[in-house]
């Protein structure tokens, strides 16, 4: 069973300092409003490159839209970036990405004032792009973002044309030796510019599950400070395996504080009590809370009914598609109930009463008010176990819907 430690002695202490000045009232809606925070963290991405280079594609593509949807940057029109474009996440406006201007124009010249037109003071990070080699320009630009104490990334992107044209003229051809040939041209550049090698990402903005763009998403979060970290990720959709994997993270850190919101609130309010181990015990939980955290799990793994049609839409299959390739996955994908419904019934089960068997001890290490509620270490414990359980049970479906578009388009391409 996953530990308790994902709650900090800073969120403890503070916790504490609320039950001292007012009681425990107030606590939950406390508790619910931390969870909302990640909405506020601002993080600004700049995204740089010549026109053509498919920056606009990328910016969709990170942003879960194609080119028909409303909001997306429109793709295939061949007009250079004039002045700093903003396209803002569907998900969280708070996450802009900005189309910048390519450097050496007349109105965005190479020189000192480049960075300073652009507003490089509010970008949290670069993204260089590129359909070729990195030219000098590239190079003068990154050594500028250096010198600055920013962050940035290279991207070669359109590698399925690249592969499709050495396929075409090359007798044997290798995937492989092409990527490396991409990659050694690149870091000859950089060479030749006096840029310490870094990382060159491949990527195909209508394939994120081949070549490097997952490898280019890992890396972008393990940049970011936690909180900004947490925001990107929340905001994301599910694009690779790696951004799952970084989703469950970041709600297993929210288990806690949510559980222990439901765990208090049922035990201060006249809720209907839900005995377990024949009787021995009662539990006193805020399913409401608990359902609506839940709702979010469905949303940010994408497999929600919306999320699914979406998808559907976007891979040219339908939603049976993906419910088929959930037909062995967990118990609340197959169940017809709601979500509350479904939650209910789970805790009533073998679920709840497993929870209580295994309250930790170093529980009271941590919310050590909570044992001073009636049944308080019950209701927090078996709120945090289903929770933990439903993360980990909607990761493994989250996967599986992932090798599913994986198999759609790879059929597409055959």
């Amino acid at each position: 069973m996953d530990k308790f430690e994902d709650i900090s002695q800073e969120e403890v202490d503070e916790i504490r300092r609320h039950v001292d000045e007012h009681g425990l009232s107030g606590l939950p809606g406390k508790v619910q409003e931390k969870m909302r925070a990640w909405r506020n963290i601002p993080l600004s991405v700049a995204v740089v490159g010549e026109s053509g280079v498919g920056k606009s594609t990328f910016i969709n593509s990170v942003r879960g839209l194609t080119a028909d949807d409303e909001g997306s940057a429109a793709v295939g029109t061949g007009d250079t970036t004039q002045e700093p474009t903003v396209y803002r996440h569907p998900y969280n406006e708070k996450l802009v990405f900005w189309d910048l201007p390519g450097v050496g124009t007349p109105k965005f010249p190479q020189d000192k004032s480049y960075l300073e037109r652009v507003g490089y003071s509010k970008y949290d990070f670069f993204l260089l792009l590129s359909d070729d080699r990195f030219t000098s320009k590239d190079i003068w630009l990154a050594r500028e973002i250096e010198s600055l104490k920013k962050d940035y990334f290279f991207i070669r992107t359109k590698i399925d044309d690249a592969m499709e044209n050495a396929e075409d003229s090359e007798h044997n051809f290798s995937e492989g030796r092409v990527l490396e040939r991409i990659k050694n041209n690149c870091y000859d550049n950089f060479k030749a510019g006096q840029l310490a090698q870094r990382a060159v990402y491949c990527i195909d903005c209508y394939d994120k599950h081949k070549w490097d763009y997952t490898k280019l998403m890992e890396d972008i979060l393990v940049s970011l400070p936690e909180l900004k970290r947490n925001a990107l990720v929340l905001s994301l959709s599910p694009l690779t395996k790696g951004v799952i994997r970084h989703k469950t993270r970041a709600l297993k850190r929210r288990a806690t504080m949510v559980a222990l919101a439901s765990g208090i609130q049922g035990a201060c309010t006249s809720l209907i009590p839900i005995p377990l181990l024949g009787g021995a015990i009662s539990l006193s939980l805020d399913i409401a809370l608990l359902a609506n955290e839940v709702t979010f799990y469905l949303e940010q793994y994408g497999l929600d009914d919306d999320s699914l049609q979406k998808l559907s839409s976007r891979t040219n299959t339908t939603v049976d598609y993906y419910k088929d390739a959930l037909k062995d996955g967990s118990a609340i994908m197959a169940s017809r109930q709601t979500v509350k419904t479904f939650l209910m019934n789970t805790i009533k089960s073998q679920a709840g009463e497993e929870a209580v068997k295994r309250i930790p001890i170093e529980m009271s290490r941590f919310v050590p008010f909570v044992n001073a509620l009636i049944g308080g270490s019950a209701n927090f414990a078996t709120a945090f176990y289903m929770l933990i359980k439903m993360i980990n049970d909607l990761e493994k479906d989250a996967m599986k819907v992932l090798d599913a578009i994986i198999h759609a388009t790879s059929s597409e391409v055959d």
